[in-house]
């Protein structure tokens, strides 16, 4: 050990703020490089998630219209394919089903279609029969104009992603405290000194705050504005089918907001047609999952059951209302932060683009270049000068169209 406590060769130390899929991505590129001390800092214990990585439901679709979330997309499914860990596979590319359901929705597709060629991903226009055969548990095709397969879409296993991700980085040097919730960080003279938990001080040369709905909070202690805003949403699960498909490509409805998949044993599906409902987390959230809002979400799950084919169609066993971040324009924040040195940010990263902007933020902090195109568009001052008020009205105006940026 040298005179500081820190290991001999080391040159910096780094403390990441969140353990989730991001956290843990960010510990194990980053003890790739060398010469560095890496402390991830996660409020949960080490058997659970209690994020939002803990309870997405693991889809992931490649193409989207800003290419930099494609290509962070891109390159975070062919990092999760290499992935097993407890002999399970990260990934599974099972392909994404967009389905119309009217002749102006399949308008749309078609003009996405044309954009997802343009961009380098593989798509296939499909007719209503095709569309519906390609996932036929989930599409009825009494309700389908025709649709789009993105082969190289898939799912996720988030929980084992993140295992496999910790235990690499731990292997190679990390250190990971458990039940240690970040509640602020300490600067001298605008840099960075030291992330703080309710009983210790942790020294760093950087701290990077990736503990997703709970970072405004913390940056607030700085007097950093995060344009973050917690949201609800319900997710439901069926009971099991005892049937062990779980390969069908999971399907999109943009006209409905709705999407859904085959989870192997038992269906589940998602809807954002409700009105948007923020969720104040500094002031009671210990976890990314909250009370079911019946009045909001009952109506909206209902009618997303009914696009599926009548033999489909499901009460619901398990209802979730997981809480998940957005930003004014529905893009990640990635980068520095512009009034402290050392302080940088990772947030609003869904599992889509978690690794692929790991990846790229550990460039961003070794001075290496990115074979990631206009990261500049994810800087996390972009919003400077807007209130938090306004932030949080264009972020909620987003939240039915998963698709739209503005």
């Amino acid at each position: 050990m040298g005179a500081s406590g820190e290991p001999v060769g080391v040159t910096r130390s780094i403390v990441i703020l969140g353990g989730g899929i991001v956290g843990s991505a960010l510990a194990a590129y980053l003890c790739e490089q060398g010469g560095l001390m890496v402390t991830v800092l996660e409020a949960g214990p080490p058997e659970r998630l209690i994020g939002s990585t803990g309870h997405a439901p693991g889809y992931l679709g490649v193409f989207n219209e800003v290419s930099v979330a494609t290509e962070l997309a891109r390159a975070s499914a062919e990092k999760y394919e290499q992935i097993r860990y407890g002999g399970r596979a990260g990934f599974d590319r099972v392909g994404g089903l967009e389905v119309a359901t009217t002749p102006g929705g399949m308008a749309d597709l078609e003009r996405r279609a044309t954009l997802a060629v343009e961009a380098g991903v593989p798509v296939r226009v499909l007719a209503p029969e095709q569309a519906a055969s390609a996932a036929p548990a989930l599409v009825d095709p009494r309700r389908c104009t025709g649709g789009l397969l993105y082969p190289h879409d898939g799912t996720t296993r988030a929980d084992v992603i993140t295992a496999a991700l910790r235990e690499r980085a731990v292997e190679s040097g990390a250190r990971f405290v458990y039940a240690a919730r970040a509640i602020g960080i300490e600067t001298h003279a605008d840099r960075v000194t030291a992330a703080r938990t309710a009983t210790a001080a942790f020294p760093a040369d950087d701290v990077v705050v990736a503990c997703g709905i709970w970072g405004p909070a913390v940056l607030a202690v700085v007097g950093q504005i995060l344009p973050l805003t917690p949201v609800a949403h319900p997710y439901v699960y069926g009971p099991a089918h005892g049937k062990l498909r779980g390969n069908s490509a999971f399907v999109r409805w943009p006209e409905h907001h709705v999407y859904a998949r085959d989870h192997g044993d038992r269906f589940g599906l998602g809807t954002y047609d409700h009105n948007p409902l923020a969720v104040d987390i500094a002031a009671r959230a210990t976890d990314a999952e909250q009370p079911w809002v019946a009045a909001e979400f009952d109506p909206a799950v209902t009618a997303a059951l009914d696009l599926l084919p009548a033999v489909s169609r499901f009460d619901p066993e398990r209802r979730l209302n997981g809480v998940f971040s957005m930003t004014p324009d529905n893009l990640p924040l990635l980068g520095p932060t512009e009034d402290i040195a050392g302080l940088w940010v990772a947030e609003a990263l869904w599992v889509t683009h978690a690794c692929g902007a790991a990846r790229a933020l550990v460039q961003m902090m070794t001075d290496r270049p990115s074979e990631i195109r206009g990261l500049e568009r994810l800087r996390p001052g972009r919003f400077a000068g807007q209130s938090a008020e306004l932030c949080t009205e264009r972020a909620l105006r987003l939240y039915r169209d998963i698709y739209a940026t503005t």
